[in-house]
């Protein structure tokens, strides 16, 4: 006998070197200035039981940078990231934090499609900001976007679900420049600030479950001699079920006949022609195979609490002696093991 699944119901607190503000405050003015935005970086709804890493995701910084003065301007621009509200000290990774809760996601951030990890001007640990040079014309302006990438990290398959945020507003984005007149691009960006650009990342973890049955998971009651008045031939079996941290979940069992109490019956593979016989047999949910394991919902089903790891459920078989008085052949029938949550 084997088993088939079904499914139902189925981050660099911008240390913008600390003293950021008070510097700008009393640095010189300059002809030239930049706004930016930059759009929500959102994962979506993810399954992260399987290990794997979702696909990566996207957002997009606008940016316009001006040029107040009668002269040709020279710019050098840095787009500033820190850590986030929630990350906290974390640059690479950052985390975002799950609402209401202090179970975190590790994600990182990445200029464009390169392997650059996006930082900030004057960090130790993430020291690449966005950086973009440009020459405007006397009162004209320059706009551009530029995009940058997000990035789950894999095996994370514990986090509880919920969303999950990191806020980058305040102090964790910043633009700094510098400009000189004429052609001449600035070798840096510390001229001054052009205030910041603040968005947010965000991801919901969905409340999912995955099953391994079937081989080698396999009931398998092995050779009986198929005459009437032969003892019970009792079998077990293990159902690996890994759900989403806290959550709850039953497992009901299905044999093939439509028994909702798990009582099935296997039948001939098809060895000897012509063989309608049957071999009857129980499903049960403890040793003492006194408790059915069927398919009614807080009934005669397994319930648990999912911990993002495997959970092993044992399935107790029997083979009911008393009913036997068959053929020799070989005998099966399929379990469908549906998981609801």
């Amino acid at each position: 006998m084997s088993f088939s699944l079904s499914r139902a119901l189925r981050a660099l607190r911008l240390p913008l070197f600390c003293g950021l503000l008070w510097w700008v405050g009393v640095g010189s003015a300059q002809a030239a200035n930049c706004t930016a935005t930059m759009t929500t970086l959102s994962f979506g709804t993810v399954e992260l039981l399987d290990g794997s890493a979702p696909p990566p995701v996207t957002a997009t910084l606008s940016y316009t940078c001006n040029n107040t003065s009668n002269n040709t301007e020279s710019l050098r621009v840095c787009f500033n990231i820190g850590d986030g509200d929630q990350s906290l000290g974390s640059f690479d990774p950052r985390l975002m934090k799950l609402t209401g809760g202090t179970s975190t996601l590790r994600f990182r951030l990445f200029q464009g499609t390169s392997g650059t990890v996006w930082g900030s001007n004057g960090n130790a640990a993430v020291p690449n900001p966005f950086t973009d040079t440009m020459t405007i014309p006397r009162r004209s302006s320059i706009t551009r976007s530029t995009t940058m990438r997000g990035e789950l990290l894999a095996l994370q398959g514990t986090a509880p679900a919920g969303p999950y945020t990191d806020n980058f507003g305040g102090i964790h984005t910043s633009i700094t420049l510098s400009s000189n007149s004429g052609s001449s691009v600035p070798t840096t960006c510390n001229g001054s600030s052009s205030g910041n650009f603040p968005f947010a990342v965000n991801a919901t973890v969905a409340n999912s479950c995955l099953v391994t049955a079937g081989p080698p998971s396999q009931l398998n009651f092995g050779n009986i001699d198929g005459l009437p008045g032969m003892a019970n031939r009792d079998q077990a079996s293990d159902i690996n079920v890994t759900c989403s941290t806290s959550t709850v979940y039953t497992v009901g069992l299905s044999p093939s006949n439509g028994s909702t109490i798990g009582a099935g019956v296997m039948t001939p593979t098809g060895g000897v022609p012509g063989n309608t016989d049957t071999v009857a047999y129980r499903l049960y949910s403890n040793a003492a195979r006194s408790s059915p394991w069927g398919n009614v919902i807080d009934t005669n089903t397994v319930t648990g609490t999912g911990t993002g790891t495997a959970q092993a459920l044992t399935v107790f078989g029997r083979v009911l002696g008393s009913s036997v008085n068959v053929r020799p052949d070989s005998y099966r029938d399929t379990v469908t093991v549906t998981v609801t949550y």
